[in-house]
């Protein structure tokens, strides 16, 4: 059997897919790692490296045994911004270090100026131009500087890795590399040159040899030896291929069209993205590397499946003080059903939500807010489904606030187990936006979209992994059709 591996390591758990060249996915697992670090300080963000590892194994062998042969190649892909900390051998010396970490946010001296604003004035002013994004906390040129001007780095430090760089080299004992994704999200990659930006480092007062070099396509990274593959339940010579963010993993597996299709992704956060050839990142948007003819515009919001959590959280509160008890689950469900009925079914206008009650990436200091009230609509129906509306609309209109919008917009392709929850948002952005809209049937978009490069390096001459073959299901029809 001719298969491949895609492995995903997540902020809370960890995927593995295996696939062949027709699109067929032949089995998936995953797993919550519980690798998250408890912490006093809730600024800290870090995984245990030895539960990653640990649960990574777990995920391949498991793989492995189901299919009951070996893999052809394993392609990696994971959580983007974050570090761990390695020796001169490969060997983690800290925690990983993810993109939930705010210590940068923190006072930097008596002046009460962080470490992130103080970063930023040494940094050069064409930011924007240069990386297609600005510095944000959890990217790890901002951490790293934090810990190096405080003194928390440590002598044995060699290098830092990617949380792919690191498992990669714990499967090959290959050196470090790091792909154009995620450079680009420690905030190092310059975009007009195509590589690492050593000025940008170097303002930093970091040492440029603590960063690897740069594989600018997924290649081969090196082989499973003897030794590795032992603890994997593989043989030796497995090809392994340096990693992939995990984003544009999971677009590379969901967008079949780069000139006409819109991605958007509501998770626990929510993100859209879609693909232009040129370059014009703006506060509310970043532009990210993708493949060799396109770059990745994406709006990541501050707001997605949180948003709705909280408002159950305090809708289960405002029972409690009035003396009615409601499970968590209960809560959810209830919430979930009202949202359901529309609002010009009661023929009631419809309760707008700006839903920022964390602020945006570039205003912090922004906050929610509910418009469009009336004597008949303030009730937890119109409550319940302006908020979901509003989270889908402020993503959606990062895209139509764009001045690089797709050549010729035909579909939205809509992901993320927030849309398994409320599935008649498919129909509203249908009618709203005017807009086909579509699911990929593939599950662990991300793991497949590893899986394909993956596919694609290890055997060249197959036409179908070339053209491999990427199916929706449709969920609304645009209302000018």
């Amino acid at each position: 059997m001719k298969y491949v591996i895609g492995l995903d390591l997540g902020t809370t758990s960890i995927s593995a897919v295996a696939i062949d060249q027709s699109g067929k996915t032949l089995a998936v697992v995953n797993h919550a790692h519980e690798a998250a670090n408890k912490s006093k300080d809730d600024f800290i963000a870090a995984l245990s490296t030895d539960r990653l590892l640990h649960g990574s194994q777990k995920s391949i062998r498991e793989i492995v045994q189901l299919l009951e042969c070996s893999p052809g190649a394993i392609g990696l892909t994971g959580q983007m911004h974050g570090f761990v900390c390695c020796d001169v051998s490969g060997a983690a010396i800290s925690d990983f270090i993810t993109w939930q970490d705010k210590r940068v946010l923190a006072p930097a001296d008596i002046a009460n100026e962080t470490w992130l604003s103080s970063l930023q004035k040494r940094l050069p002013e064409n930011l924007y131009s240069r990386l297609g994004c600005q510095i944000r906390p959890g990217y790890a040129l901002a951490t790293l500087d934090m810990l190096n001007r405080s003194g928390q780095l440590s002598e044995k430090l060699h290098h830092v890795s990617d949380v792919t760089d690191w498992i990669g080299n714990q499967l090959t004992n290959t050196p470090a590399r790091i792909d154009p994704t995620f450079a680009a999200s420690w905030g190092i990659y310059n975009l007009q040159q195509r590589s690492i930006d050593q000025e940008i480092i170097q303002t930093a007062g970091l040492n440029s040899k603590w960063f690897p070099a740069l594989e600018s396509n997924w290649k081969i990274r090196g082989t499973t030896s003897e030794q590795s593959g032992r603890n994997w339940h593989l043989p030796e010579g497995v090809p392994v291929l340096t990693g992939i963010g995990d984003h544009p993993a999971a677009v590379l597996a969901t967008i079949e069209n780069p000139e006409s299709d819109l991605l958007m992704n509501v998770g626990t956060g929510g993100q859209i993205a879609w693909c232009t050839k040129n370059i014009l990142p703006t506060e509310e948007l970043e532009v990210r590397p993708f493949t060799d003819d396109y770059f990745l515009n994406v709006g990541a919001g501050t707001t997605g499946g949180e948003a709705w959590f909280w408002f159950a959280e305090c809708v289960q509160q405002w029972f409690q003080e009035m003396g009615v008890v409601l499970s968590d689950s209960e809560v959810l469900e209830r919430l979930n059903r009202l949202s359901q009925i529309p609002a010009d079914n009661n023929k009631l206008e419809p309760i707008i939500w700006e839903p920022f009650f964390q602020g945006t990436r570039n205003d912090t200091r922004l906050r929610a807010s509910i418009s469009n009230i009336g004597r008949h609509n303030f009730n937890l129906s119109e409550l319940s489904r302006g908020l979901l509306c509003g989270i889908v609309d402020s993503l959606y209109q990062v895209y139509e606030n764009s001045e690089n919008p797709l050549v010729d917009r035909k579909r939205l392709v809509i992901s993320g187990n927030f849309f398994e929850h409320h599935g008649w948002l498919a129909q509203y952005l249908a009618k709203r936006y005017c807009i086909d809209v579509v699911t990929p049937d593939n599950q662990e978009q991300a793991a497949v979209g590893a899986a394909i490069l993956a596919g694609r390096e290890v055997f060249p001459n197959d036409e179908k992994w070339k053209q491999f073959p990427i199916t929706y299901r449709m969920l609304a029809k645009s209302s000018q059709h």
